[in-house]
């Protein structure tokens, strides 16, 4: 009788631990890549996101627009999210930052360009425009270590 209670408990220990070995192979997080202020090149894995933050100055109506397409590389998934810096007492505006999340979806290269604009200003120039080139990686199982 002991022996079928130890046998039960170990079937459901091992059952437990199979279970939570594969739940955190199916919630393994691939690392990302936040991009810097500037442009310039970023290297990302595949299937993992990119986020590119953006910073604003307190100019009234400008913000930035994504002016380029995203590729077969990478998949815009989120954006713009603005976020304001906290605004001190006397203020009318601040800066902040403009947030643009992407996804690496196939290996290869592209370019994501972003102006500062006005937006329904159709013939200006932009104020300010920064060039990301991103390289999208294998996720083979070699690139994972």
């Amino acid at each position: 009788m002991i022996d079928r209670r130890i046998e039960s408990l170990v079937h459901i220990a091992c059952i437990g631990m199979a279970t939570l070995a594969l739940a955190s192979c199916a919630t393994l997080n691939r690392e990302g890549v936040v991009a810097p202020l500037d442009g310039g090149s970023v290297a990302v894995r595949q299937g993992a996101p990119l986020v590119i933050n953006l910073s604003a100055d307190p100019a009234p109506g400008f913000g930035w627009v994504l002016t380029s397409k995203p590729g077969d590389a990478v998949w815009l998934i989120g954006g713009p999210d603005y976020t304001p810096e906290p605004i001190p007492a006397g203020m009318m505006s601040v800066a902040g930052t403009t947030t643009y999340r992407f996804r690496a979806e196939t290996p290869g290269t592209q370019t994501l360009e972003f102006a500062y604009l006005r937006s329904w200003d159709q013939g200006a120039a932009p104020v300010r425009t920064v060039h990301y080139d991103v390289t999208v990686t294998s996720a083979g199982w070699q690139n994972w270590f």
